[in-house]
């Protein structure tokens, strides 16, 4: 069974976070990357990012926590690392919204006044 790009990207986490347990995906994964260079580039460009993220919020473990715990624990870190991020786009993209919708606000009120000023001219 082959599986589509979508599904291939969605599990990109997992597989390089080695979270897939069940061989058959795994494969399926392997199988998909061998036959679309998008994806392959997909995965290269993920695994650049995550390494840029990991030496700029690498989390700090202690020693008594076991390798699930530690998984769990980078997980949860990039997870909220990423809703950080998500936070920071949300606020710029509405702050760019109102941005847009005060200009276009002072453009009618421009031309309103413009229009009132001609009528204005013409009774004179």
């Amino acid at each position: 069974m082959n599986i589509t790009c979508e599904v291939a990207r969605d599990m990109a986490e997992l597989y390089k976070a080695d979270l897939l347990i069940n061989k058959e995906s795994i494969q399926q994964i392997r199988s998909h990357l061998k036959t679309c260079p998008s994806c392959r580039e997909y995965y290269k460009a993920y695994d650049r990012h995550t390494t840029e993220q990991r030496s700029k919020n690498q989390p700090s473990f202690s020693d008594d926590m076991d390798e699930v715990q530690k998984r769990t624990y980078a997980i949860l870190a990039k997870k909220m690392n990423h809703h950080r991020i998500m936070e920071i786009i949300g606020t710029s993209a509405a702050i760019g919204a109102g941005s847009i919708m005060l200009i276009i606000g002072l453009v009618m009120t421009s031309k309103s006044l413009h229009k009132n000023i001609n009528k204005g001219a013409e009774t004179l």
